[in-house]
């Protein structure tokens, strides 16, 4: 399912004191929201796994559900100086 169409849906709920981040949400289609809302199925990421999802039926048992890419990890970091010059071919204006 495109970004586009998903939800970003928490794991641990709003109201349950669960956050707004990384590890505690999940995009999900509008089906598998509600599935996951309103019926005994229980959902969980798979921690260091990047991405994968652990679905358990009302009977117990466990599917896990790979992503098609894993969940990118950016870390910023300045360039050096001298990265800089070579970027731009010359000595930096400033």
């Amino acid at each position: 399912m495109p970004a586009s169409r998903c939800e970003i849906d928490h794991q641990i709920r709003w109201d349950d004191g669960g956050e707004t981040a990384l590890d505690n949400t999940l995009p999900f289609c509008k089906g598998h929201h509600l599935v996951k809302d309103n019926t005994d199925w229980q959902v969980r990421q798979i921690e260091g796994s990047g991405g994968a999802v652990a679905w358990t039926s009302p009977t117990g048992r466990r599917y896990v559900v790979q992503p098609e890419r894993k969940v990118p990890t950016f870390t910023v970091r300045p360039p050096a100086r001298s990265d800089l010059d070579d970027a731009l071919g010359a000595e930096a204006p400033f």
